[in-house]
């Protein structure tokens, strides 16, 4: 079998997969005589080779269930790193995850399609990232591998299913790529400016625009937008798109295309990074839609005629600079399906209505006074009975007004199972050493401590939390000196620390940090020279000293290495940044 594979190590892993779900030797010796006919059974095209014949046959052994989602993966480019949860709304929007594989009530659709990617995943299909930690969700991302993603693209060409364009813009062949009418699905990667006329760059066979089923424009430029040209396609004939996807795009007068509000199929729409001064009061005629996905875009004003969304179950809001946003208000009642809430503030969004919310599983939420505070702490205990995950934000608007008062919301949010994501811009000062009960059964995996004053050296209690993965800690410690103990913080993985105008030395004691990857230290400017412990963290890859000119020469000097460079010699890439 490893002869018919190549000896490529991908083709063997694929056929691993398959082999995996065969449970006795018969079995494995039916697949390695047969591997050919079994590949091409009832298949009219001319035999490939063995390692082609391997590569297929991991699709064609799929479920019928899979072949639809794997095929739906050939949007993605080369190489990209897809977060899962983007990945199960689409496969939902699609009606490609099934309502028979739902165990029991409590199971979503969401958690279905999180059991499709691990039967992929355990066929070696797909290349996932597994959280290291219990969290909502098993995975954090996946990849695939280019062999995969090349067969994903024929199967998906052949059998009509997807249409994959790479930098229109530069394609002479643009019209006759974007006008193939058998494809359902179409993903455009622009990769620059538009070169062309905009008039020439347009979906050109009427049948494609009424048939697609989803379509997705998407600009791969990091930090920058490019005009989207809005001929290219006629909304008002595309009538049964379900899922639309617009990235990194700017729109004419900050508007959306012509025909837009014609989509009353739509079930999936995502609008990130795209430059909006509000959605159309059109978008009321969504009645169907399942997420809106406005992530990454700032202070786009979206009506209050969402609440006709009934159906809505994955709502992503936009950030806002709060100095903009006067006396704008968005109510969220009637959304009793929703179960991802993710943007909400409380100086923009109706709270009441977010506390009665039944079936939510994962908030994400920016808090700027403590009755919003203490609203959502009674909520996390009461009314949301199948939160999974809850991230906070809670903003200097929140000032303790009293010890008493602080210290209570402290214990109370430090012992919440479901809270992973904890970011807090108020006084602690010595608070945080009373919390120590609390944070030895906390659930947190990131943690940022923005200007919080705290008194007493933070790492002894911080390096209690069982679960933490990333701390960051900025302007937020006034002592001199800071100790991280034996043991402590079993699970950190990224620990930044930024102004710290006070700290003068640092300690790390033998065993602590003991998977740490990623250190970075930014205006520390007493602290002269880095702690002697970092020699025994062998997990270290990565070291960035930012603006800290002497403490970067002791790092490395001239000649390559400093008085300190012993102690990280180990670590891969060393960098100072001025």
């Amino acid at each position: 079998m490893v002869r018919k594979c190549g000896y490529l190590p991908i083709v063997i892993t694929l056929l691993g997969g398959i082999l995996s779900k065969r449970k006795s030797l018969e079995e494995w010796e039916l697949v390695n005589q047969n591997i050919n006919a079994y590949l091409y059974k009832g298949d009219e095209i001319e035999k490939e080779n063995e390692i082609h014949a391997v590569i297929n046959l991991s699709y064609e052994d799929l479920p019928y269930y899979l072949k639809p989602c794997f095929l739906y993966m050939g949007q993605f480019r080369e190489d990209e790193t897809i977060l899962v949860n983007n990945l199960y709304r689409l496969w939902i929007a699609q009606g490609m995850i099934s309502h028979e594989h739902q165990g029991n009530d409590d199971q979503t659709l969401m958690d279905v399609a999180e059991l499709y990617l691990s039967e992929l995943a355990s066929r070696c299909i797909v290349q996932v990232e597994v959280e290291n930690v219990i969290r909502e969700t098993k995975y954090r991302s996946f990849k695939l591998h280019d062999v995969v993603r090349e067969l994903c693209l024929s199967k998906g060409t052949k059998e009509g299913f997807c249409c994959h364009v790479m930098n229109p813009d530069r394609n002479p062949m643009t019209s006759f790529l974007l006008g193939n009418k058998t494809s359902r699905h179409l993903a455009i990667h622009f990769g620059s400016e538009t070169k062309i006329r905009r008039e020439e760059l347009r979906i050109t066979h009427e049948d494609t625009s009424k048939h697609l089923r989803s379509l997705q424009f998407l600009n791969n430029l990091r930090g920058e937008t490019i005009e989207f040209p809005e001929t290219i396609v006629d909304f008002r004939e595309s009538k049964m798109l379900r899922v639309l996807v617009f990235q990194n795009f700017n729109f004419e007068g900050r508007k959306l295309p012509r025909g837009f509000g014609n989509l009353i199929h739509l079930r999936y729409l995502q609008l990130q990074k795209c430059a909006l001064d509000e959605l159309p009061s059109s978008i009321g005629n969504f009645r169907y839609l399942h997420t809106l996905n406005l992530r990454g875009c700032w202070n786009i004003r979206v009506p209050n005629i969402v609440t006709k969304m009934v159906r809505l179950k994955q709502l992503l809001l936009p950030s806002y600079d709060t100095r903009l946003v006067g006396n704008y208000r968005l109510r969220l009642e009637g959304l009793d399906e929703l179960e991802t809430l993710s943007g909400f503030n409380s100086l923009v969004h109706d709270l009441k209505s977010v506390t009665r919310m039944k079936n939510l599983r994962r908030i994400r939420a920016t808090i700027h006074d403590k009755q919003s505070l203490w609203t959502i702490i009674d909520a996390i205990s009461t009314n949301w009975k199948n939160l999974r995950s809850c991230a906070l934000l809670v903003a200097n608007g929140c000032q303790f007004t009293s010890t008493e008062e602080g210290l209570m919301i402290l214990q109370r949010v430090f012992a919440y199972p479901h809270l992973y994501d904890l970011r807090l811009n108020v006084k602690i000062g010595k608070l945080l050493q009373e919390c120590e009960n609390q944070v030895i059964i906390s659930k947190l995996v990131t943690l940022f401590l923005f200007d919080c004053k705290i008194e007493g050296d933070p790492m002894a209690i911080l390096g209690k939390l069982p679960c933490i993965e990333e701390l960051r800690i900025k302007g937020s410690f006034l002592g001199e000196e800071m100790k991280c103990h034996e043991l402590g913080f079993p699970r950190l993985v990224y620990l930044t620390m930024e102004g710290l105008p006070n700290l003068k030395e640092w300690k790390i004691e033998k065993g602590a940090m003991p998977v740490i990857r990623a250190l970075e230290i930014d205006n520390c400017l007493l602290l002269k020279m880095l702690p002697d412990g970092l020699r025994f963290i062998r997990t270290l890859g990565k070291l960035v000293i930012s603006r800290m000119p002497e403490l970067g020469k002791r790092v490395l000097d001239d000649n390559g290495g400093g008085q300190d460079f012993d102690k990280v010699r180990h670590v891969h890439h060393l960098l100072e940044r001025n």
